[in-house]
C-alpha cells in the first residue's frame, strides 16, 4: 500500500468542503483527477471515508478516525519544506480560524490584518459565527483554532482562557431606566432583544439573568450585534452585548447603559483546538503575535 501526499491532501480538502469540486479548486486539480484520487484512497484503505447527505460529503466514523491522522501528516511535510526552503526562516502559509461574532469583529479582525502586514507571506483566513459553529468547525478540522465566547464542553476539544471581556445591558436613552442602577427585580417583565440559540453572549446572560431570577423575556432575536442596536434604537427592548460592541453608540449618547445590582457580567474569551491537531508554524506565530497585540492595542 502506497498512499500519496496528493490523495491525503485531497481526503482533507473534501472533509473540509464537503464537496468534491470544491475540494479540487483548493489543491489545484480537475473535479475528474480529485475524485480518482479520492477513489483510489478508499481503495487502498479498503474503507469508504464518506456519506452521502444530498449534494454534500460528510465524514463517517472512517474518515473521522483517518483526518487527524492525514492533518498531522501534511502538516508535517509542510514543516520539512518550510524547513529546507531558501528562505526557511521566513513565515509562510495560510491558516484558516473560526471565531465568534464579537470577536472575530472586533479582535480577531484587526489581529489578522496586522499580523499579516508583519509576514508577507502568510494569509489568515477568519471565519466568523456563532460559538457553536466555530466549536463544529475545530471538530471539523476545517478550522486549526477557534476563538469563542461560550463554554465547551465536548472532550476532544482543548480549552485555553485567552481574553477578557464585560456584557453591557443597554437601552434606549428615552428608556425609563437609562443610565439608572436597578435592582433585578426592576427588569423582570421588560422585553428583550436577544442573539440567538447557540451564541456565547446569549448563554452566559441567560444563565447569570436566571441566577438572580431575572428571567429575561426574549421578544425579537438577532444574530448580529449591529442588528440588536438598531432594533434597541427603535425601542425594542433592552439589549445585552459586549462593552467591545458598544464603545461608539454609548460615547454617543445613542445608547444607554443599565446597571443591575448583583448581576455578573465579566466573563472570558477561550481558544480551542482540536486535541488530535498540532499547531502549524503560522498557527504557533499567530497565537502568540495576538497575545502580545492585544494587550498593546488594549
Amino acid at each position: 500500500m502506497r498512499i500519496t501526499l496528493k490523495q491525503l491532501a485531497i481526503f482533507e480538502a473534501v472533509a473540509r468542503s464537503g464537496q468534491v469540486a470544491k475540494a479540487a479548486e483548493m489543491v489545484n486539480l480537475s473535479s475528474p483527477a480529485a475524485s480518482m484520487a479520492l477513489s483510489e484512497l478508499e481503495k487502498q484503505l479498503d474503507a469508504r471515508l464518506f456519506e452521502r447527505i444530498g449534494n454534500r460529503l460528510r465524514l463517517n466514523s472512517q474518515g473521522s478516525m483517518l483526518l487527524p491522522l492525514a492533518t498531522d501528516a501534511l502538516q508535517k511535510i509542510d514543516q520539512i519544506e518550510h524547513a529546507f526552503s531558501p528562505a526557511g526562516s521566513e513565515l509562510g502559509g495560510d491558516l484558516n480560524v473560526s471565531a465568534s461574532s464579537t470577536i472575530g469583529n472586533y479582535l480577531l479582525a484587526k489581529s489578522a490584518v496586522a499580523f499579516c502586514q508583519q509576514h508577507t507571506n502568510t494569509l489568515v483566513n477568519v471565519d466568523i459565527d456563532n460559538s457553536q459553529a466555530v466549536i463544529n468547525a475545530v471538530l471539523e478540522f476545517r478550522s486549526e483554532m477557534g476563538f469563542i465566547e461560550g463554554q465547551c464542553l465536548d472532550s476532544r476539544i482543548a480549552v485555553e482562557a485567552w481574553h477578557k471581556d464585560c456584557l453591557l445591558i443597554f437601552c434606549h436613552p428615552a428608556h425609563p431606566l437609562a443610565g439608572k442602577t436597578v435592582s433585578p427585580k426592576a427588569l423582570t417583565g421588560q422585553p428583550w432583544v436577544m442573539r440567538e440559540e447557540g451564541s456565547g453572549t446569549r448563554d452566559y446572560f441567560v444563565n447569570a439573568a436566571n441566577m438572580l431570577d431575572m428571567q429575561p423575556q426574549e421578544k425579537f432575536r438577532f444574530s448580529t450585534p449591529d442588528a440588536i442596536k438598531q432594533a434597541v434604537k427603535q425601542g425594542a427592548g433592552l439589549g445585552v452585548l459586549s462593552e467591545l460592541t458598544l464603545e461608539k453608540e454609548i460615547s454617543r449618547k445613542e445608547l444607554a447603559v443599565i446597571n443591575v445590582e448583583g448581576l455578573l457580567l465579566e466573563r472570558k474569551f477561550y481558544r480551542i483546538h482540536h486535541k488530535s491537531r498540532n499547531f502549524t508554524a503560522i498557527g504557533a506565530a499567530f497565537i502568540a503575535f495576538c497575545q502580545d497585540f492585544l494587550n498593546t492595542d488594549s
